[in-house]
């Protein structure tokens, strides 16, 4: 009974934890979107801008050129898919089909924000191709939720070690800064973009997180 009472207290601190993720991720992205100018880019943006700039090398081109490829619409929908069937396979067909779920909600408020906003990006940019408005990024909003659900699918199996979810969590906070960096680098984004991305994404992860556990209270209700 104790027992159970302990699991019951430990699931609501989770739900509590989620609502709260989520919470702050909508303010997040509502500040950004707040500061956004008519045209051009905030301070903050042109700061960005004028950083990147000063890292711009041979090897860095060539770095950030093979990772935008990586954060095209084609590659991630692929990695997805991969990813999907590992996890179904692994733990079962709902956590992989919430990676499924996570990512086609993902896609689809991506689009429905960009046409709201319109946002033109930035006159200068270089290197590769992006079309489509600007804000928010949808390339950091789907890399963000496709790294994180894999990093959160791997954490919180019972049969990864310490090693293996510190791995997955370090894996995922570098592929998706270097993603958002390289759409800066290339100046096909501002940085607001991205950080509205990353905000956008967050929000979905926390609405895949909390809709999964509401599945598992319910079955755990159910064998009750």
């Amino acid at each position: 009974m104790k027992r159970s009472k302990r699991r019951r207290v430990f699931i609501q601190k989770i739900r509590t934890g989620w609502i709260s993720v989520l919470l702050v991720s909508l303010v997040s992205f509502a500040a950004l979107a707040a500061t956004i100018p008519e045209a051009g880019g905030s301070r903050l943006d042109q700061w960005a801008e004028a950083w990147m700039s000063g890292w711009k090398s041979d090897g860095m081109t060539g770095m950030f050129t093979i990772l935008s490829y990586f954060g095209s619409t084609a590659a991630i929908a692929g990695m997805t898919l991969i990813a999907a069937a590992a996890v179904w396979i692994a733990q079962g067909w709902k956590r992989g089909v919430a990676i499924l779920a996570g990512m086609a909600a993902a896609y689809l408020l991506n689009s429905l924000l960009k046409s709201a906003f319109e946002r033109a990006r930035p006159v200068a940019a270089w290197g590769i191709e992006a079309d489509g408005a600007s804000f928010p990024s949808g390339n950091a909003m789907l890399g963000f939720v496709m790294f994180g659900l894999i990093a959160l699918t791997v954490i919180l199996s019972a049969r990864s070690g310490r090693a293996v979810k510190a791995g997955a969590a370090a894996a995922a906070v570098i592929f998706i800064g270097l993603m958002g960096l390289s759409r800066v680098y290339f100046h096909v984004h501002y940085i607001s973009d991205i950080l509205g991305g990353y905000a956008a994404g967050l929000a979905t992860i926390s609405l895949v997180m909390l809709v999964l556990q509401a599945a598992e209270r319910r079955k755990g209700a159910a064998k009750r």
